[in-house]
């Protein structure tokens, strides 16, 4: 009983089902692109070890899409609805496009444009939880730059973090080359290193470029935002999470008073 009203609750709120329809729109998109590799491969066009690096990426896509998700359970609270639609389209257009549709060779900088993109949107997520740290500092010009410097460090972690998960990838599974370090080699020595167009490897390019990329995304965000929370701190509010909590208790202070309404028509 108590499950069915957690469900009927759940399809009650407009937020959700129109997270859950976009949500359901992402995964058939994802699984387009799994047909569509497997059709390819059929013809030819790709090589079997190219289908399955392109299926990781699609189960990687599938687990961050829902991974947004995840995160409200465990801090028990809810984003913004513009929040948590970004999070799972930015999740769908960086691993679904770009290595399922294979957006990283289609698109010229499409690597950049994502790591630059990234840093106002992960701003978003550090503002929300600057407000959730913040939530009993009075409204005012310290409370925002403390706000604005949390959400500056949570995007540049994100973007280390995410640097970290690529180098990964490329020394543990063969084949793999996130961070371009394939790109700049010339020919192996007998000794077992490499000949390499650059002194530095093309991958510290890469890596710092795509650090950069975020870094310059994220100040850029964040000094405009700056600029307008010092004119209204109170626009701090437009980044402010629900507590499930507080929903939950609300839900249930309704049934009670609709048992009481039943109790007394009866």
């Amino acid at each position: 009983m108590k499950q069915n009203r957690s469900v009927t609750s759940f399809f009650r709120e407009k937020r959700n089902l129109i997270a859950l329809a976009i949500w359901c729109v992402l995964l058939l998109g994802l699984i387009a692109g799994i047909t569509g590799n497997a059709i390819l491969y059929q013809n030819e066009r790709i090589e079997v070890a190219a289908v399955y690096r392109r299926l990781q990426y699609a189960l990687l896509c599938f687990a961050m899409m829902t991974c947004v998700y995840v995160v409200e359970a465990i801090f028990r609270i809810r984003f913004p609805l513009y929040l948590e639609i970004a999070l799972m389209i930015f999740a769908f257009i960086s691993l679904a496009g770009g290595t399922v549709f294979n957006f990283y060779a289609r698109i010229p900088f499409w690597d950049k444009v994502l790591h630059t993109t990234s840093g106002p949107l992960f701003s978003l997520v550090g503002l929300c939880f600057a407000d959730i740290l913040l939530k009993d500092q009075p409204n005012g010009a310290r409370k925002t730059v403390a706000a604005v410097m949390i959400a500056l460090f949570f995007s540049l972690a994100v973007g280390y973090l995410w640097e970290i998960f690529e180098y990964t990838v490329d020394s543990v599974l063969p084949g793999y080359n996130n961070q371009r370090w394939a790109n700049g080699l010339v020919g192996e020595l007998p000794n077992g290193h490499f000949e390499v167009t650059d002194k530095r490897g093309t991958a510290l390019h890469d890596t710092m470029a795509d650090m950069i990329c975020n870094l310059c995304g994220t100040v850029a965000f964040l000094l405009l935002l700056q600029f307008i929370l010092l004119r209204d701190p109170t626009r701090l509010r437009a980044f402010r999470t629900t507590s499930v909590r507080k929903k939950r208790a609300h839900a249930a202070e309704d049934d009670v008073e609709n048992a009481d309404h039943a109790t007394q028509d009866q």
